[in-house]
């Protein structure tokens, strides 16, 4: 008994064998197509996507930064005050500044001025009255007398 199931195995393992070798030929067979089977890495697809991508982001890219040239220039040319409006306030501060100069030279002088307006007032009073004298004597005569009495009254101020 112990014989048949010593055979029993050794055809089992002899079947198993065969499989295995029958195995190993198609995996030789396989590794022989495959040795002859060369295979050259086609990246042709992913360089032509990654260029077409590159060219897209390039035209993105060069489309902002117009844009961001174009803001700039706008910016620079936009004004909170137009230049016209910006002339004339300097204009009319320039003459309120030569006004003031003006006004502050003229105060300067006024004391002068009173001075010359003084003068010419009294010499014209005087040779007013002197041409009212001449042409009426008595009334002269009354005036001096007149001086002479305020000149003889103290002053009771």
């Amino acid at each position: 008994m112990g014989y048949k199931k010593l055979d029993e195995v050794m055809e089992l393992l002899n079947d198993e064998l065969d499989g295995f070798n029958k195995a190993l030929e198609k995996l030789e067979k396989l590794t022989e197509n495959v040795d002859n089977i060369k295979i050259s890495p086609d990246t042709s697809k992913i360089e032509h996507m990654l260029k077409e991508h590159l060219n897209s982001e390039r035209t993105k890219s060069e489309r902002i930064q117009r844009s961001l040239q174009n803001l700039g220039q706008q910016i620079s040319k936009a004004r909170m005050v137009p230049k016209v409006q910006l002339w004339l306030q300097y204009g009319i501060w320039a003459i309120f500044l030569v006004i003031i100069g003006y006004l502050a030279f003229q105060v300067a002088r006024i004391d002068r001025i009173r001075e010359r307006s003084y003068s010419a007032g009294r010499q014209e009073v005087i040779s007013d009255l002197k041409g009212y004298f001449d042409h009426y004597p008595e009334h002269y005569q009354t005036y001096k007398n007149w001086a002479k009495e305020k000149d003889s009254l103290p002053n009771h101020k």
